[in-house]
């Protein structure tokens, strides 16, 4: 069963995390075991030093195994690429998947590789982000 942590951030105060239903009902579908959830309120152009729950969830995935992070949509990470092309990388480098639910994207493949795919859209979905 892979172990994986789920990552929700809405913009503000009012706002209430109706994408944590869909991800773990996705999950659940996909026999994942829910190791963690990471969610909060803040602005995605925040940078990541400013997100605790994200830095959390790095830190999370440092220091035990998980398999996948699975995010409702890419701007949930950041709205800057920068920063998102940054979270990706670092999970990457962890060997840890991020599943992006609204795009049906995940970073790795099966066998542990970059999916290159993803990582072309994903980059170009970064920049359409920040512009919003």
């Amino acid at each position: 069963m892979k172990k994986i942590c789920i990552y929700a951030r809405v913009s503000t105060q009012s706002q209430d995390y109706r994408q944590l239903s869909e991800l773990r009902e996705y999950a659940t579908r996909m026999n994942y075991e829910v190791v963690k959830e990471f969610s909060e309120k803040i602005s995605g152009a925040k940078a990541i030093a400013e997100r605790q729950a994200l830095t959390e969830l790095l830190e999370y995935a440092a220091a035990n195994r998980i398999d996948k992070v699975l995010v409702y949509e890419c701007s949930r990470i950041s709205r800057r690429a920068i920063d998102f092309l940054q979270v990706i990388e670092q999970l990457t480098q962890m060997k840890v998947s991020v599943y992006i639910l609204q795009n049906g994207l995940e970073t790795l493949m099966a066998d542990g590789s970059v999916n290159p795919i993803a990582q072309l859209v994903l980059g170009i979905i970064g920049q359409f982000n920040s512009m919003e």
